[in-house]
């Protein structure tokens, strides 16, 4: 997977402050035994994601790391999954995800 956008490790393999703030609260969990969906973005930036049957959370996968999310009310078309700081929209076959209220991964699409 690409970098996490303008997030690259430092010298030392640490992430930078603020995308661990922005990630501080969501669940990293094994592999989830749903379907992945693969995601191409502006940029080069990619991202996978697997939704629960229920559809009622989603567990995204970005640079390596995996985090939990849970279904969030509609705020529009589409459907939102969210943990603190780190939200996930998803509508037919466009994407994207937002950290801290800013979009870091934009224009994504699926990818087969």
């Amino acid at each position: 997977m690409a970098p996490l956008g303008n997030y690259r490790r430092s010298r030392t393999g640490k992430l930078p402050a603020i995308l661990l703030l922005a990630l501080a609260g969501c669940a990293q969990l094994a592999p989830a035994p749903a379907p992945l969906t693969r995601y191409q973005c502006d940029d080069g930036k990619e991202f996978s994601v697997r939704i629960a049957t229920a559809g009622d959370f989603a567990r995204i996968d970005i640079s390596g790391m995996h985090f939990t999310l849970q279904a969030e009310p509609a705020r529009g078309p589409g459907v939102w999954y969210g943990c603190d700081e780190l939200t996930l929209w998803q509508d037919g076959d466009r994407a994207r995800v937002e950290m801290a209220g800013a979009e870091h991964f934009t224009n994504c699409r699926k990818t087969p």
